[in-house]
This record gives structure tokens, sequence and C-alpha cells, in this order.
């Protein structure tokens, strides 16, 4: 087993470089662990038989339908569906605690990466506090973003804008998601700064690829477990 973990941990780092250097991921690394996930589930299922066949089964099925629906409503990418499938067939089963997991390798990955993901509020907040950014009325702002210099925005790279600015008077309106950050936009922002309508920074919303979480997720997986499941446990 510690074969799989090894290629599937250094298919997720080399993942992760290429999504957030590129903002994509070629089929060919989720093919590739799953050409390698294949002979391993072969040998266990002659291996270890019947009950090994039945956990693969579970995985693939299980693993295969939800990246599907979360695909499909958008929950994440189909890099990242890909992703947890080609996980499933590498390494259906992973216990590393006393703790009985119901759920197979992938989904507890899922799952891990979820909680992971909501943390990065607190963390930006904390960020933020530290740096003496958060001002009134923007305590709110502080918990999915942080300033950046207008004149910085071209050398940055994964940001989104977390305000829309209006021309009259350079109002700001919050918008979900943040805004796409390109060269119209960064001369309107420096347009709206000349003529003293905003202040010289602008509050951005990083763009943190989810198989970042994911890979972090597998991490915890691997060396605890399903922390979900392991907290209703301990109680």
């Amino acid at each position: 087993m510690i074969e799989q973990v090894i290629v599937c941990m250094l298919i997720l780092v080399y993942a992760c470089y290429r999504d957030i250097k590129e903002r994509r991921v070629t089929n060919l690394l989720w093919l590739f662990m799953v050409a390698v996930g294949i002979p391993f589930a072969v040998y266990d299922m002659i291996t270890l038989g019947r009950p090994y066949l039945i956990a693969f089964i579970y995985s693939v099925v299980f693993t295969s339908a939800l990246s599907y629906l979360f695909f499909k409503f958008n929950f994440f990418g189909g890099a990242d569906a890909k992703c947890l499938m080609a996980i499933s067939v590498l390494i259906p089963y992973y216990h590393t605690t006393p703790i009985p997991d119901p759920f197979p390798f992938a989904i507890t990955t899922l799952l891990n990466a979820a909680i992971v993901s909501v943390t990065v509020p607190l963390f930006l907040f904390l960020y933020n506090l530290l740096r003496l950014n958060t001002k009134r009325g923007e305590i709110a702002a502080s918990f999915t973003g942080y300033p950046v210099p207008i004149a910085d925005l071209e050398r940055k790279r994964n940001l989104r804008l977390a305000h829309r600015y209006e021309e009259e008077g350079g109002k700001r309106k919050y918008i979900f998601g943040g805004l796409k950050i390109d060269n119209d936009l960064i001369a309107e922002l420096k347009g709206y700064h000349e003529q003293g309508k905003i202040e010289g920074k602008v509050w951005v919303t990083p763009e943190l690829p989810f198989l970042l979480f994911i890979t972090v997720g597998f991490i915890i997986s691997i060396l605890y477990g399903n922390l979900i499941f392991g907290i209703f446990i301990a109680k």
C-alpha cells in the first residue's frame, strides 16, 4: 500500500503545481494514476479475494457517483472529480487508526478537504488582524480576502477583485466569488485612484484550487483518517 500512497502523493503535488501555475491539469495525470492502480487492484483481488473485490467496487462506484454529482452541481471542477475517481482506483481503502471508517478512502479525502477549506476564512481574518488591515466596515471582507496595492495587481496571480467599483464616487459593492482581474480592470482602478475616488489598495480574494485542499485532505487521511467520523466517535 505504501507504493500507492507515494505515487498518489507525487501526482497530487505535481497537479497542484500545474493548477496554480496554469489553472489547468492534464487528464494524463489521472489516467496514469488509474493505470498504476489497476495492476495493484488485480494483485490484491487475487491475494485477498472477495472482500477486497467488494471494497474496490464500492470505492469506485460510490466515489465516481458522488464526484459526478458534485461536478454537475458546480461544487468543484472536472479535474477535482477525475482526481477523486483516480484515487478510488489506486487506493480503495486505507485505515490508519482503530476507528472504523464506513467511507471509501477517496471520500474520506474529500470530507477532510472540505473541512480544511472552511478554515481558510479564519486564517485570512487572522492574517488581516496581525497586519492591521481590518478597519471599521471591513470586518466581513477580512474573512474572504486581503488588501493589495493597485500597482501590484499586474504582478499578482490567482487573485480576484473582491468589490465592484462604481464610476460615480468610486463606491464599492462586494461581489460573491470576486471579479476576474485583467488589464482593463487594472487600468480602470488606476484611473479611479488618480481621480481620488478610491484608495491605493483594493481588496482581493485568493483563487485557491480545490486540488490543493484535496492534497491536504489526502495527507490527513493517511496520517489520521476521517476527521468528521473521528470527532463523532470520540464523543
